[in-house]
């Protein structure tokens, strides 16, 4: 028997349950959006209870992750507790927090968190599912909501429970334990479906089996009574403003927030049809319907006009200055649905967006959405439980160089590399451009395995090839929408002595690291100033571009030039707000391309020393009498990238021990 069987034996069943339905309902956008929605099943003796943890994705529920392990009568007696009604809701929802994660046991993960719908959970049969299914969404947000709900189930016996809205958490579940008591005291047994107003839908069953069954039905008979869906056959936006108002955008957040923020784009069939109507304004206007609008996308998108994109900065600022969160999605006519956030949230905004877009669609035939009132609105906004979920669904913002969107060349190896890795573990999002694709999804790999949520991505490119630069630059712009940092790294080294030294080899060492600069630096100075947030472009030098090396001719060159283009271009540049610098970093041998064993004799023999003996002779050449790492050259890069460094351009930064001081 395998390690795997064995502890699929050992599994309680409520737990494998509780996968089975949480993948079952989670994959599927129409039922469950980003983070949102829940699910339980209690232990066959109903003293414990495994419940989806606090702001985990159902799809994304395993053995080992994503659930918590509760005492039934522990989180009930959390309800009985009346002294808990005389706090203040801030202070008592906390309370709430507290009182919950001491009802776990056997929690999969220390950081797992309880739901704070545990209670409701508690409440019901053995098997529940909450989901916000958005045929659903159209009848609990509209105003006639309720009494079509009562026309389409008339013949159910008994019948689903409309629960009227209630702020969600303890509130809400002393409301439902009331209506539950009424309830049972008519019809004998507890509901096995409540539509929940302006928040979705509760299922109860006694199996896995039947609650999938009473949510199957339940949506047939709500989608029903709706029209479908009106499509409409898209025409592709131009790529050309669908890249200027990526970076409109991302101007306006930045400029209202000081926030970097990557911007996705997205459109399909319904979406169109959405924009094609006559009052699509109108009902984007209308303040947020559901909680997760709010919790996971900040409210409802922010309408528009394709010319008017360079005003977010002052629609969001007057967001906030009437106490609204500002927005995060934006929907543009004739073009679609922008996204901004991190690489984590977008996916989740995309979903929330444009699933709230088709909920106020369907409500206008069952007489027209019922928005939250603006208390109730400030209370999603200001729960600490919605806080916790916003943080989880946001993902994690430690990191000098959080949200900031940065291209690496030669990242498939030695210093490009370890470059790469630093700007990654600084928050960054970065493409890894390397001419060894390989060798840059290798990188890609290194990096994912620090980083919960993945930051990075391969992309090849030949910096010496003006067309794959351009396409490089083309595909994060589509990948991220925008661009804020460049580090030119690639580069290579021939070891000749100038009476050796074959033209080819001199005038490939030109193409790499002098062409293949520029070429990078003007596609990316191009972005930076249309983008309007400044920028931070690096040229990775050497000290040989202060100090020449002997036979080494075309690197000497070369690494100067790097030097003295970089001070050129900061001169040009400065205007924008883009800041240029080099790096001239010492001899890097951990994982370098340049120091091959081929380069290594080639350098024993210019000195008259043993191969072995190569590494301790230059690193006995430094001050510090201290090997350099590539760590050490992406901290430099760091910091010049950072806003420590805001008042520094067109300087050489220069990590190398102290072998060469610059005068």
């Amino acid at each position: 028997m395998t390690d795997t069987e064995r502890g699929r034996r050992l599994m309680d069943p409520a737990l494998r349950h509780l996968m089975r339905v949480s993948k079952s309902v989670g994959r599927d956008p129409s039922l469950v959006q980003g983070g949102g929605g829940n699910t339980s099943v209690k232990t066959v003796d109903g003293r414990h209870m495994y419940i989806k943890a606090s702001g985990t994705a159902l799809k994304d529920i395993t053995e080992q992750r994503g659930w918590c392990r509760l005492r039934v009568d522990s989180v009930l007696a959390i309800l009985e507790d009346e002294s808990l009604v005389e706090l203040d809701s801030a202070e008592r929802e906390s309370e709430i927090v507290r009182r919950l994660a001491i009802c776990c046991e056997g929690n999969a993960e220390a950081e797992s968190r309880p739901s704070v719908e545990s209670h409701l959970h508690a409440l019901l049969g053995r098997c529940v599912v909450h989901l916000h299914p958005i045929v659903v969404g159209a009848y609990v947000c509209a105003r006639n909501g309720q009494r079509e709900l009562q026309r389409l189930f008339k013949h159910d016996s008994p019948p689903p429970l409309w629960v009227p809205y209630v702020d969600p958490g303890y509130k809400l579940a002393k409301r439902v334990k009331r209506l539950i008591a009424i309830y049972e005291r008519r019809w004998g047994r507890s509901p096995s479906v409540l539509f929940l107003e302006n928040h979705g839908l509760l299922v109860a069953a006694a199996t896995p089996e039947k609650v999938l069954e009473h949510v199957r039905r339940t949506i047939a008979v709500c989608s029903s009574n709706l029209g479908h869906a009106r499509v409409r056959r898209r025409k592709a936006p131009p790529r050309n403003e669908v890249v200027r108002l990526k970076l409109a955008i991302r101007r306006g957040i930045f400029q209202a927030t000081g926030r970097y923020v990557a911007v996705a784009h997205f459109s399909d069939d319904c979406l169109a049809a959405f924009l094609a109507r006559r009052d699509a304004q109108a009902l984007i206007s209308l303040p947020a319907l559901l909680p997760d609008e709010l919790v996971y996308a900040n409210g409802p998108p922010l309408w528009l006009e394709p010319g008017d994109a360079e005003s977010v900065n002052g629609k969001l600022k007057r967001q906030m200055e009437r106490g609204e969160m500002p927005a995060v999605s934006f929907l543009v006519p004739g073009v679609g649905l922008f996204a901004a956030g991190s690489k984590k949230s977008i996916p989740t905004i995309t979903e929330v967006a444009a699933a709230a877009l088709l909920v106020r669609a369907a409500t206008v035939d069952l007489g027209g959405p019922e928005p939250l009132t603006r208390r109730q609105r400030d209370f999603i906004i200001h729960w600490e439980a919605e806080n916790f979920r916003r943080e989880i669904a946001r993902g994690p913002e430690a990191g000098e160089l959080m949200g900031r969107i940065a291209v690496v060349t030669g990242a498939g190896s030695g210093l490009g590399r370890s470059i790469a890795i630093g700007l990654a573990r600084a928050g960054a999002c970065v493409a890894l451009a390397d001419l060894d694709l390989p060798s840059a999804e290798e990188t890609a790999s290194l990096i994912s395995k620090e980083a919960p949520v993945p930051s990075s991505a391969a992309v090849r490119c030949d910096v010496t090839a003006e067309k794959e630069v351009d396409q490089a630059f083309a595909w994060v712009l589509d990948r991220w929408g925008g661009l804020d940092i460049l580090v030119n790294a690639a580069g290579i080294a021939p070891p000749y002595a100038l009476s050796d030294l074959p033209v080819e080899q001199w005038r490939a060492a030109l193409e790499v690291n002098l062409t293949g600069y520029f070429l990078m630096a003007r596609a990316a100075a191009r972005i930076m100033i249309q983008q309007g947030m400044g920028g931070s472009i690096i040229n990775l030098s050497s000290k040989s571009g202060l100090d020449a090396s002997r036979s080494n001719t075309a690197y000497n060159a070369t690494k100067a030039g790097e030097i003295h283009m970089a001070r050129g271009w900061a001169l040009e540049l400065g205007e924008y707000g883009i800041r240029v610098n080099s790096v001239a970093p010492g001899n890097v041998f951990e994982g370098s391309k340049i120091w091959n064993p081929e380069y290594i004799r080639a350098c024993a023999k210019k000195y008259g020393i043993k191969p072995e003996e190569v590494i301790p002779y230059y690193v006995n050449m430094t001050a510090l009498r201290r090997r350099i790492t590539g760590l050490d050259v992406a901290n430099a890069v760091v910091f010049l990238c950072s806003d420590r460094a805001r008042t520094i351009t067109g300087q050489t930064l220069v990590p190398d021990s102290g072998q060469v001081m610059v005068r």
